[in-house]
């Protein structure tokens, strides 16, 4: 059972996947670091995560050391996947399943830039609306013709 959507501080996970996009992701995080400075405290803390525990290369060739692995989550009150290029040749059957698995816990799941392309691929958008980097759009309806997807 999740704690009381009271209590302070929010946690957040951020599973970052290889290639994700740096500005997708900092723009997410960025707003929580100025939240808890605007307001003297820790409304929020994150973890990042990868794959494998390892560094982790962004779309824009910077490296972002995750806190732990995947693996070693055992719940997360909300996870975000960040993605980014080339999302639909990325092959790992190993993050399919860790996103079941936190969907299975009660964890509240969302995505950033190609981040969709991950829950759908584990079916978990199945009577849900959702988007995706307009880049990606066309290929993912076409892909996921199943979801109900948008442009907002």
């Amino acid at each position: 059972m999740f704690d009381d959507p009271t209590d302070i501080p929010t946690r957040l996970g951020f599973l970052l996947i290889d290639k994700f996009s740096m500005m997708a992701f900092t723009s997410a995080v960025e707003p929580l670091r100025s939240a808890n400075r605007m307001a003297g405290q820790t409304l929020y803390e994150w973890r990042i995560y990868s794959v494998d525990g390892q560094p982790v290369e962004a779309s824009n060739g910077i490296q972002i050391v995750p806190h732990a692995a995947m693996s070693s989550v055992e719940r997360e009150k909300i996870l975000v996947v960040a993605a980014g290029i080339d999302v639909q040749r990325y092959e790992d059957d190993r993050v399919l399943g860790f996103l079941r698995r936190m969907a299975r816990t009660g964890s509240t799941l969302g995505a950033l830039c190609t981040g969709a392309h991950f829950l759908a691929r584990a079916g978990l958008l199945e009577n849900r609306r959702c988007t995706i980097h307009w880049e990606n759009l066309g290929g993912f309806t076409e892909d996921f013709p199943e979801i109900e997807v948008s442009s907002d």
